[in-house]
């Protein structure tokens, strides 16, 4: 079983090579990294991750605090009683599996389940099914709220220092995330890296996508020309954050809001994706993958959102300069429709697409640092610690 490898050649191969004495397989190690480096040096750099790339953090225990969608099912049951939730998956008709000892239980799917919910509450609404779909969200805005000040995020303070810091003559990377924690935000505040999320400088910090084409220069006293400020990348989040409140139909940051706004798991994504601020960002997205010399990589997203999905798809058959790295690490065993029409396009020779089953924390060692550290970086470094 390989740890990592790439789709190359029409087939799925080992990325290190085999450490077997009677296998002396070689790997493609070598070749990816070189494919990695023309990568990040394309005049357009977009990065879009999903769940994938919170999962490998650990706590000092060394458990994951990220949920997955059976922790949220899981935290929702325990917060609710499995009774209520039965009932609610009665009502709804959330459909029925056989468990692993062959008992008949409801399906444990949240997005499903609250998909329902809501379709239910359209034609019979109830007053205890809107209770439950409330105390549901309130709970996975809870479980996504995990990142803390003694959690550790080596692993994507690394990715950040390889994706964000290009050279300044190239337009910002523009890191689209589906993720509602603040694990990047906080990675960047540590090393010092900016995010330009779309709010404003002042407080309350307000949402205006305007504020995407404003950059960040430095000018000295003597009245020199600006430079502008290396390390510097843009952020969207678009699916929403667990610190974006809705206060009188505006979007500003909170650290203690109660109903944060979120795009929440349901399979009504697609349609709330054209409401603002989420508009704007999935526009946003779509604008930025029509650029020619453009590179996607695509980190532990699952293919399963259409509204991000489709574009992709789209542009891989439009946008000629288009390169695309997809890296998650069901990928050679549990593709789904989206992988396989791009391993299609593989065998058929287009060399603009590559393929990486692997998890994040393995990818990320395999990106090139292209820009050496600073020295500024590296003092800041030493007076965390971290020399």
């Amino acid at each position: 079983m390989r740890t990592i490898g790439a789709y190359t050649n029409g087939k799925w191969a080992d990325v290190f090579p085999s450490e077997d004495e009677d296998d002396s397989t070689p790997g493609c190690e070598e070749q990816l990294r070189q494919t990695l480096t023309e990568f990040l040096r394309s005049q357009n750099l977009i990065v879009l991750t999903g769940l994938g790339t919170s999962l490998c953090i650990k706590d000092e225990g060394g458990d994951q605090p990220a949920p997955t969608m059976w922790h949220l099912w899981n935290g929702i049951e325990q917060e609710v009683s499995t009774e209520k939730l039965e009932w609610v998956c009665e009502r709804v008709g959330q459909p029925v599996e056989d468990d692993d000892e062959g008992n008949e239980t409801y399906k444990q799917d949240i997005e499903l389940l609250l998909s329902k919910c809501l379709l239910s509450q359209e034609f019979r609404p109830h007053k205890n099914v809107a209770a439950f779909i409330r105390k549901a969200e309130r709970v996975i805005s809870e479980l996504c709220d995990f990142v803390t000040d003694d959690l550790s995020l080596d692993v994507h303070e690394a990715f950040l220092r390889r994706i964000a810091r290009r050279p300044t003559r190239h337009p910002r990377a523009k890191l689209f995330t589906t993720n509602y924690d603040l694990a990047f935000e906080t990675a960047a505040s540590r090393i010092h890296f900016i995010g330009v999320d779309g709010f404003s400088h002042t407080l309350p910090q307000e949402f205006d996508s305007s504020y995407f084409a404003y950059d960040l220069v430095r000018r000295d006293e003597d009245g020199s020309s600006p430079d502008y400020i290396p390390n510097v990348f843009h952020l969207y989040k678009v699916h929403g954050s667990i610190d974006w409140e809705n206060v009188a139909g505006r979007i500003v940051k909170s650290q203690s809001t109660e109903k944060p706004v979120l795009i929440y798991p349901r399979h009504s994504k697609f349609e709330l994706s054209y409401e603002s601020p989420f508009l704007d960002l999935i526009s946003r997205f779509q604008s930025a993958l029509r650029q020619t010399e453009t590179s996607l990589l695509v980190v532990g997203f699952g293919f399963n959102d259409k509204h991000l999905t489709q574009p992709i798809l789209s542009a891989i058959r439009s946008n000629v300069g288009l390169r695309i790295i997809v890296v998650s690490p069901s990928l050679e065993t549990d593709g789904g429709e989206a992988i396989d029409s791009m391993q299609e396009l593989v065998e058929a020779g287009d060399s603009r697409i590559s393929l990486v089953a692997g998890k994040f924390e393995q990818f990320v060692p395999l990106i090139p640092d292209l820009i050496s550290e600073t020295e500024e970086e590296r003092h800041r470094r030493r007076m965390r610690g971290d020399a």
